[in-house]
């Protein structure tokens, strides 16, 4: 039966479209059948969780995530911050074989596994397996750009597809870039020039979504106003699509990076049930 689910891996998919932020464009989602789905959670937690992956890799890895990936640049003066285009699909079936290969060394067994994770010979977005895979793959690069960032006083870290970079010098980043760039390109990958920034530390400055001006983590002020105005309009105009969920992931969020601010927000939310008591 295993054997069935690898050679017709393909055709245990289905694909579906979500609208992105910005409404104009659509994310494909190829997510894999129940079946396939259950076969895939069963090879993570046997063999792809025990793999060792980069200690500068912070998402998708239980214990760190974008408080990790943000704390790497605190009291830098510049920050660089490069995106990389379509970056599951960008790993290939091919580049996910060797990755493995350097752990196993059943060749069979890494071509089943290879196989099984894998849609038309890409990391799939919907598939269980897909964030340790594309972590396991770019250990390599993360490693090689940790090397040569360390050699120009650069520190690095990456959240996924966002791979950050943090000097007291402009021109060591102008470098890094340089470098990073072509090594991407050479192993498979694309920067998304469109979502590259760079910070100088006259404005705010912002790593995955965290705020990093006056040498500590802070919550932008717009999520901040979103989530008051979610958590009124909830409790007060009984606005059902509000989305519960949300605002509770929202909180915790908050409170790992601003533990002061959840608790005003706490005691709003008290207030509010007692004004409509």
């Amino acid at each position: 039966m295993l054997d069935n689910f690898v050679t017709f891996a393909d055709t245990h998919y289905n694909t579906f479209y979500i609208t992105k932020k910005k409404k104009t464009k659509k994310r494909e989602i190829t997510s894999p059948s129940k079946e396939l789905k259950s076969i895939q959670r069963w090879v993570l937690n046997n063999y792809f969780n025990e793999i060792a992956i980069s200690s500068r890799a912070n998402g998708f890895i239980k214990g760190r995530g974008i408080k990790r990936n943000a704390q790497f640049h605190l009291n830098k003066r510049f920050i660089l911050c490069v995106d990389i285009k379509d970056f599951f699909p960008s790993i290939s079936q091919k580049m996910v074989f060797n990755a493995l290969s350097n752990v196993f060394d059943d060749r069979d067994l890494t071509l089943k596994l290879s196989k099984l994770c894998t849609y038309k010979r890409h990391l799939p977005q919907g598939a269980p397996t897909s964030p340790i895979l594309s972590n396991i793959v770019f250990k390599d690069l993360d490693e090689l750009f940790t090397t040569f960032c360390n050699t120009k006083l650069v520190v690095y870290s990456r959240y996924a597809d966002d791979l950050v970079f943090s000097s007291d010098t402009k021109s060591s980043l102008i470098e890094v870039y340089s470098y990073i760039n072509e090594q991407l390109i050479k192993n498979g990958f694309r920067i998304n020039t469109s979502k590259t920034k760079y910070f100088s530390g006259k404005g705010r400055m912002t790593v995955t979504g965290i705020n990093l001006n006056e040498g500590k983590l802070t919550i932008s002020q717009s999520v901040k106003r979103s989530v008051r105005s979610q958590i009124f309009r909830l409790i007060v105009k009984k606005d059902m699509t509000i989305n519960t969920n949300s605002i509770l992931g929202y909180l915790s969020f908050i409170k790992d990076i601003e533990p002061d601010y959840h608790k005003k927000l706490i005691n709003y939310i008290k207030k509010l049930k007692l004004r409509m008591e």
